[in-house]
């Protein structure tokens, strides 16, 4: 393939919308892919909690043919995420404030606007279309965390960054803050392989940070103490010794990300998609935890929250109102209006607890108790 078809190609993925793109062959890939004994190393501790597809579809992940027959290239692409809003000085800062407003809700910063599955899907197939009148037909399918791909063993191999020890990719343009997508398609491009070397030097500021303590060592997360997990993946009862830990964080964490310094180099994202919607940048629990079901359903029409369902956006609620028992339980320095905030609080808990289904209950009980409680 000519260097100049090669431009194009990447030409054409910065218009589509897209930060930055390599070419991988899958030569390559199985070349160097390094992933196989450490994976099933993970797979054998367990920490993968109930996310049994992981090794379910183990082949998969190392037979890029699985998931699109003859197979021969895969185009791997990264789309910064950052909302403009919050591209502002000290945004690191101000988010991890928010943090310590146990009142507020905090939902990570990639999930406050449109789903990026869809976003990343429909630009790929648009580059797919655009790229095809350069170099002619070709069969292909858009992978956006849709399919059992090792998404950044893949960018890293093919140049776009390395993986840190928080295990997500990283780069020196960006930080972390940008989402990964494939094109596999069945034509023979020249690969990009570039495999960048790692920046992390003895920073641990990222595991450091982790308020479950989710990270076992470098470049080892157990899933099944990560927040994102137990607020997106998790289907059931979150453990009660866990639950202190999370906080207000009510749909994902930022945590490790918000102290990496490399994320002092994020850029805003040029997609309009990523806005902020629905105020949920600085919404208060109580506010979120009254939505009826019609209302989850409506407000995050397009979001990645839909996904977890109405039952478990109330059970991370519930958990996260009963982490705001110290705030209102400082009633007595802080005037009626805050009394009236627990009253209200307590009355919607109360409700949840009598109406609730059996996954949403249990955690409202649980923080009702810790608001009826004096310490």
């Amino acid at each position: 393939m000519p260097q100049n078809v090669r431009n194009k190609i990447k030409s054409l993925a910065k218009e589509a919308g897209f930060t930055g793109a390599n070419i991988l062959s899958v030569e390559d890939f199985k070349k160097y892919n390094q992933l196989p004994s450490n994976y099933n190393k993970y797979l054998e501790k367990k920490m993968y909690g109930d996310m049994d597809y992981l090794k379910k579809k183990i082949s998969f992940f190392y037979t890029p043919e699985k998931i699109l027959p003859d197979v021969k290239s895969v185009l791997i692409v990264t789309m910064n995420y950052l909302a403009n809003s919050l591209i502002r000085e000290n945004w690191q800062e101000r988010s991890l404030a928010h943090l310590n407003k146990p009142e507020k809700s905090y939902i990570s910063l990639y999930a406050r606007g449109r789903d990026y599955h869809k976003v990343l899907k429909n630009r790929l197939k648009a580059l797919a279309k655009s790229i095809s009148e350069v170099i002619g037909d070709f069969g292909y399918r858009a992978c956006v965390d849709s399919a059992p791909l090792f998404e950044v063993e893949l960018a890293q191999l093919a140049g776009l960054g390395w993986r840190g020890k928080n295990t997500l990719l990283l780069n020196k343009e960006s930080g972390s803050m940008f989402f990964l997508g494939a094109l596999l398609m069945d034509c023979k491009l020249v690969s990009m392989a570039d495999k960048k070397k790692n920046h992390c030097g003895s920073c641990t500021a990222c595991m450091d940070v982790c308020p479950t303590d989710a990270f076992v060592g470098p470049y080892q997360l157990n899933a099944s103490r990560c927040v994102s997990y137990l607020t997106i993946e998790h289907k059931g009862i979150i453990p009660e010794d866990l639950r202190p830990l999370i906080g207000n964080r009510v749909y994902g964490c930022d945590d490790c990300q918000l102290v990496c310094p490399w994320n002092k180099f994020a850029q805003v994202s040029q997609v309009p998609d990523f806005d902020v919607r629905n105020g949920l940048s600085n919404s208060t629990l109580l506010e979120l935890f009254d939505w009826s079901e019609k209302d989850f359903y409506e407000r995050h029409r397009g979001s990645s929250i839909l996904r977890i369902g109405y039952p478990r956006w109330l059970r991370n609620l519930a958990v996260a109102l009963g982490n705001s028992s110290q705030y209102f339980n400082q009633v007595e320095n802080n005037g009626a209006g805050r009394a009236r905030e627990k009253r209200a609080v307590m009355l919607s808990l109360s409700y949840k607890v009598q109406k609730g289904c059996d996954l949403v209950a249990p955690h409202a009980l649980w923080a009702l108790q810790r608001l009826e409680s004096k310490d």
